[in-house]
């Protein structure tokens, strides 16, 4: 089986001796990990065509294209798995998605009561009072375009490709063939990348690997981060301190294209 060395990065939570531990003094470590192309999977979350936040969709289309459209044609010439999970949703677009589906996943099953309601939650409801305000020219945003939402043309799945839906399937698909390095690119950096159930925290906290590709990502910026990007180097901060690893995508593409000359020898 080929392998890919790939140079990966996190940050240190600690210090050399005689340096003092404080955090001033943190820096980030670098080095190589080889490992099979069999158990690796490059995981391409939410990666829409359509956002409400124009200016956040601008960045995320660029990347997309410049960046995550030519990772994923290396791990597929590598042979490497490539996995989209684009939400529920949109996952549905695409016949891919029921080959690692379950049965409750698959057909619609008996609801079973949610605590804390979702209700609570969202405000809605008897717990209106507790939420949030109505942002009219969003859910006029979502009214009219949210049914349309697709992967991005650039990365529109290929036949051979792999779709889930859920955290489960992911799972699922995972341990039937034995991958355990998950390496992540997508939307957004600091909401689903991290946060669904099929991102790196969850992943993660099933033993899994986690490798972000640190320039296939952007977070949804606030006004007072958006001129230095703060809240995505955050998020790949947090992944570098907490989650797991990252890697660019200038290496992992140099490490693909080396694969096959390096599981020869």
């Amino acid at each position: 089986m080929a392998q890919i060395t790939l140079p990966v990065r996190h940050y240190r939570l600690g210090t050399d001796a005689g340096v003092e531990l404080v955090e001033a003094n943190l820096s980030c470590q670098c080095y190589e990990w080889t490992v099979p192309t069999g158990q690796i999977a490059l995981v391409l979350v939410d990666c829409w065509d359509l956002h409400a936040l124009s200016s956040y969709v601008e960045r995320t289309d660029n990347i997309s294209a410049e960046v995550l459209a030519p990772v994923a044609g290396a791990c597929r010439d590598a042979g490497i798995a490539v996995i989209h999970a684009p939400s529920p949703g949109v996952a549905e677009h695409y016949p891919q998605w029921v080959k690692y589906a379950s049965e409750e996943e698959l057909f619609e099953t008996e609801q079973v009561a949610v605590w804390p309601p979702e209700e609570l939650h969202r405000g809605k409801g008897e717990y209106g009072r507790y939420g949030k305000p109505a942002e009219p020219m969003r859910e006029k945003w979502d009214r009219q375009h949210l049914h349309e939402r697709r992967v991005v043309a650039c990365l529109e799945p290929r036949p051979e490709d792999l779709v889930i839906k859920t955290g489960e399937q992911l799972h699922r698909l995972c341990r039937h063939r034995e991958i355990a390095y998950l390496i992540y690119g997508g939307f957004a950096a600091n909401f689903c990348v991290p946060g669904r159930d099929y991102g790196t925290r969850a992943m993660g906290a099933r033993g899994y690997n986690i490798i972000l590709v640190r320039d296939g990502t952007t977070a949804i910026e606030a006004h007072s981060t958006i001129d230095e990007m703060a809240l995505t180097r955050a998020a790949i901060f947090d992944t570098e301190m907490r989650i797991g690893h990252t890697t660019l995508s200038a290496e992992l593409i140099a490490a693909c294209a080396r694969a096959d000359s390096l599981g020869e020898a």
